[in-house]
């Protein structure tokens, strides 16, 4: 961004450069600003330990994600900074991430029509220079982004600030690489042990951290199932705190539209199709669909329960995600069973009540209830392949 300051390709970056004024140059007044790519190539943070602490938006307009914008909760936290006079900063999150903007409001010294409509004129141009960012380079760093945008902050206020950082998440170079095989579905805890063991967390330690749009994709890249944009938030979640973050938010507004024209592009990262192997979770071809069994005795269903527990939620889940993108047309039969320790009667209506509730579950993430079929099968046989008794089996079949 520093280089299209100097050429006048984001002319709207320019402007807020000016807004920005006073305090990223030294002996200068509100009126008297430094050139705006003088103060680009070296943009630092001014000091200033307000009540909510300094502010940094770091975004990227890259190719495989939503257009960069001011979320509702951002534009909140550049007004309250506007009226404290806290320091205010930009990163650009591609290619080596950089402060690119910094500085606080002044107050003119006028009267108060004046006072607001300086401080509009203000917030008006730090939203036209977070729109306006555009990628140079055709990779993104989101985990030096953190980094930069907490060494920002610190410069600002020893004791922290919030960094609003925007981005897909779905980072493809580097320390934290989506496109390489089973990144998608690592645990969260092993991404951080990872980086801790080379030394590559961000320091982050006393400040707020608030992902925007993590998840949210534009094409070419192939948008992310629920799951995948909850597993791509916990990633940068658990690595932020591990970073020494006091406290960790997800903006709920999500990021849509086109991603920026005229940017380089990006490496695409592969979204699994298929259902991962859990325990409690067995997958078969069925009948030109797929059977998947929720069997784990133990974790699933506790003696004489339907209730479902935290695991078997969990499964299934990851059984929704393949129905809906596999066979969303077709007839899912759940069909519950029991061990046989009650009556036949309490058994046949226990067996109908495990199918319900997975049923009910499935409805619950978006599968189509009027194709899902209850089915209590009472007390069941053990085969080898499925020793348990206590489990329920969802198929699918063509309609």
């Amino acid at each position: 961004m520093t280089r299209r300051l100097r050429t006048g390709r984001v002319r709207v970056a320019a402007a807020v450069a000016v807004a920005l004024s006073a305090v990223s140059a030294a002996g200068c007044g509100a009126g008297q600003a430094a050139p705006a790519a003088a103060r680009a190539q070296s943009a630092s943070m001014p000091q200033a330990c307000t009540k909510n602490g300094p502010v940094v938006f770091a975004v990227s307009g890259r190719r495989n994600s939503p257009a960069p914008a001011l979320t509702g909760s951002m534009q909140s936290a550049a007004a309250t900074a506007v009226s404290e006079g806290s320091a205010v900063g930009v990163v650009d999150v591609d290619g080596r991430p950089r402060l690119v903007l910094a500085g606080t409001f002044t107050d003119p010294g006028a009267n108060p029509l004046a006072l607001q409509a300086a401080q509009q004129h203000y917030l008006g141009s730090l939203e036209a220079a977070v729109e306006g960012v555009r990628a140079s380079a055709p990779h993104v760093d989101v985990l030096d982004a953190l980094n930069v945008a907490g060494h920002a902050i610190r410069a600002a206020c020893a004791r922290g600030g919030t960094i609003y950082l925007e981005d897909s998440g779905l980072q493809e170079t580097g320390w934290v690489n989506f496109t390489q095989p089973g990144m998608l579905t690592a645990a969260p805890g092993t991404v951080v042990s990872f980086l801790a063991r080379h030394h590559e967390l961000p320091y982050l330690s006393g400040m707020t951290v608030v992902l925007v749009g993590f998840g949210d994709t534009a094409p070419p890249q192939v948008p992310l199932s629920i799951g995948q944009q909850d597993q791509v938030t916990a990633i940068w979640s658990a690595i932020a705190k591990a970073g020494g973050a006091s406290s960790v938010r997800v903006d709920p507004l999500p990021l849509s539209g086109a991603a920026p024209s005229g940017v380089p592009p990006v490496s695409p990262v592969p979204v699994p199709t298929t259902i991962p192997q859990i325990p409690g979770i067995l997958t078969a071809p069925y009948q030109g669909g797929v059977s998947y069994t929720l069997s784990d005795s133990l974790r699933d269903f506790a003696v004489g329960s339907s209730a479902l527990t935290p695991l078997a939620e969990a499964g299934l889940d990851r059984v929704a995600v393949g129905i809906l993108a596999h066979a969303a047309d077709q007839v899912v039969t759940c069909t519950g069973s029991t061990d046989g320790t009650g009556t036949a009667a309490f058994d046949l209506s226990l067996s109908r009540e495990r199918a319900a509730a997975v049923c009910d579950y499935l409805a619950g993430q978006g599968v189509n209830p009027h194709l899902l079929r209850i089915v209590g099968a009472g007390k069941a046989t053990p085969t080898a392949a499925d020793p348990n008794l206590r489990r329920v089996v969802i198929t699918t079949a063509p309609a």
